[in-house]
């Protein structure tokens, strides 16, 4: 995958279909597979396709930690640079089936969140990390 110039970590893709030249070309890859399979060893590749580079930021935090919320963030393009494999969209849709969500304690935010959303692949609800602390804290699951 292709990385922003400054994170060949692998955690900053803009491209998740092209190898990132910092990890060779595709003929050193193949080859490299072929001999470490000839030693009767496996290849794991670990790729975190969930992690984005710095492309899109959410209104009001377009380069901060954004507050995670369960009503959503809208979002807008930081640039003219787009991912290849999708858009962004802050089209709303009347009904949503949600995952269920659960705090760092390991307790299920409830009640179950039923409600409206954006119509996107992207997650609006801000950073995760920030996942602690959020409305639908105040009520405890029973179940």
């Amino acid at each position: 995958m292709i990385n922003l110039p400054w994170g060949a970590d692998g955690y900053s893709p803009l491209d998740l279909s092209l190898l990132d030249r910092h990890f060779g070309n595709i003929r050193e890859w193949r080859d490299a597979i072929t001999e470490i399979h000839k030693r009767d060893m496996y290849v794991v590749l670990d790729n975190t396709v969930a992690t984005m580079g710095d492309l899109i930021g959410f209104e009001g935090y377009m380069n901060s930690t954004t507050p995670f919320t369960l009503k959503e963030h809208k979002v807008r393009w930081k640039s003219d640079r787009r991912y290849r494999d999708f858009d962004i969209s802050n089209n709303y849709k009347p009904e949503c089936k949600y995952p269920r969500f659960w705090q760092e304690t390991g307790e299920r935010v409830y009640p179950p969140v039923t409600k409206d959303c954006y119509d996107d692949d992207f997650d609006h609800y801000g950073d995760t990390e920030a996942f602690g602390e959020c409305e639908a804290d105040t009520q405890k699951s029973t179940r």
